[in-house]
């Protein structure tokens, strides 16, 4: 697969996409050195909507901490990853922020969960974090 195809439908885009991609990749791997110099450089991206982009960061910071931490409770560590459970994941995600008037920060908050989801399915990255 293509890494246009594995990245298509993701929020961020560009320079981001690849730091976010490097991200995503470091946490399944549970390189957690290389995913907080990814996560840095996400940081660093300018995105056209600051809350948007303090969501999205935050989402990615909390990400983090919960693959290290391990705790069962977190969503990161309780999800079922398999094809047909993230897919669903996608969709609540997106029917979160259809449903009221989503603040930018909840919109960025909840698109880093769909991207990271988005991303897992399209490139068959299914293992438990």
């Amino acid at each position: 697969m293509r890494k246009s195809e594995a990245t298509k439908g993701m929020t961020a885009t560009g320079k981001t996409r690849e730091s976010v991609i490097e991200f995503y990749d470091s946490l399944i791997e549970r390189r957690f050195s290389d995913g907080e110099k990814a996560l840095e450089e996400v940081r660093k991206r300018k995105y056209s909507n600051p809350e948007f982009q303090d969501g999205y960061n935050k989402a990615l910071e909390g990400m983090l901490i919960s693959a290290r931490s391990g705790d069962e409770r977190d969503f990161l560590n309780k999800a079922i990853y398999d094809e047909v459970a993230m897919e669903k994941y996608i969709q609540d995600f997106r029917n979160i922020l259809k449903n009221g008037f989503p603040k930018p920060f909840d919109i960025g908050f909840f698109s880093a969960w769909s991207d990271f989801m988005h991303y897992r399915v399209a490139t068959k990255k299914f293992t438990k974090l």
